[in-house]
């Protein structure tokens, strides 16, 4: 008997595909998970290898994340955040129908701030309450990739990266 491809996923159908595009969560993830990839294409061009060919845009994120590893541009606390965040993802992407929860997004935030991730107010990651009140979903989401985007371009330790991140031009 051949296993049911669908089984506990959501075959997409109109209605469905039209409230994606209305998810403000799941595009702020997205997004965020890209700027990401983007910087640690920045990074791996800092250090690249004979075998690379320039063509990190055609890796993985896992294989991005463990090639920065690898060549010291970023720590394994915050090699298990992104880990994290392309766990989340996948899933995300492979069950278009799975909501992020808040139990998600907390423990993504108390991730960042175990690899690293600078936030301004600790209250975000270290408490739930608290959090939830103050933060909620989209702002632990938007917490989280705004500060551990920064963090990263902070570590290329060239200061137009930072600058072009922000908006900020030199004068």
């Amino acid at each position: 008997m051949m296993k049911n491809t669908w089984e506990g996923r959501q075959r997409p159908h109109i209605e469905h595909i039209t409230s994606l595009f209305e998810n403000e969560v799941l595009g702020a993830f997205i997004s965020g998970h890209l700027v990401l990839e983007a910087i640690l294409v920045q990074m791996l061009e800092t250090k690249p290898s004979a075998d690379d060919n320039g063509k990190y845009f055609d890796w993985s994120f896992r294989r991005k994340i463990d090639s920065a590893e690898a060549r010291n541009l970023i720590d394994a606390g915050m090699a298990t955040f992104l880990r994290g965040v392309n766990d989340i993802r996948n899933r995300m992407a492979h069950k278009l129908d799975m909501p992020l929860t808040f139990e998600d997004a907390f423990e993504l935030v108390r991730l960042a701030a175990s690899g690293g991730v600078d936030f301004s107010d600790d209250s975000i990651h270290s408490d739930r309450e608290a959090s939830l009140q103050c933060y909620g979903i989209e702002g632990i989401i938007q917490e989280v990739f705004q500060n551990a985007s920064q963090d990263l371009l902070f570590t290329l330790d060239d200061d137009n990266y930072l600058h072009q991140f922000i908006g900020i031009r030199n004068a």
